[in-house]
């Protein structure tokens, strides 16, 4: 007999082995747990640094694709400012007038006398065209179209709108890069 009550102490249907069996459930319950939790958390941790790394992946090709969408643009641009160049030229709706005072402008010769030579048919189309005295108009077979070439006693202004485009586009190239 005991002379006093037991603390901690259960009665259990079954005897032992049921005892047994029950703590066995409990723990192996409890460390099953405890293990799929911890997969999982390292399960988490191993996706999310797959997943980093495949973000910043995609964020590297982005920036090349978007480089080479640039790139591609404006090649595409400068061939579209190119065909409507030549389409204006050859349909004689450019601005002669305007193009030769601009590469006037641009040569700074003040009021030196000088030729502007045009492609016969550009010349034409100026026929009546009052420019600063000294400047002559001269039909040049040599010229293209839509080109300007201007003899000045200090040298030679040339406008072609091929190398014109062609700056433009090394300049879109450099800016790209």
């Amino acid at each position: 007999m005991l002379t006093r009550r037991p603390v901690g102490a259960a009665l259990v249907e079954g005897g032992l082995d049921a005892w047994l069996a029950q703590r066995i459930a409990a723990e192996r319950a409890s460390a099953f747990a405890a293990g799929r939790a911890e997969g999982e958390r390292l399960a988490i941790a191993g996706g999310a640094g797959r997943l980093d790394t495949a973000v910043e992946r995609l964020e590297a090709e982005r920036l090349v694709v978007q480089e080479k969408l640039s790139s591609i643009a404006a090649a595409l641009g400068l061939q579209v400012a190119r065909a409507l160049a030549r389409s204006e030229v050859r349909t004689d709706r450019h601005d002669v007038e305007r193009l030769v005072r601009e590469v006037l402008a641009s040569g700074n010769v003040g009021r030196a006398p000088c030729q502007v030579h045009l492609h016969p048919e550009d010349a034409a189309r100026l026929a009546g065209t009052t420019f600063r005295a000294g400047t002559e108009i001269v039909p040049d077979v040599g010229v293209s179209k839509g080109d300007v070439q201007i003899a000045t006693p200090q040298g030679l202004l040339v406008h072609e709108l091929d190398d014109a485009l062609t700056r433009l586009a090394r300049r879109l190239e450099e800016e790209l890069e």
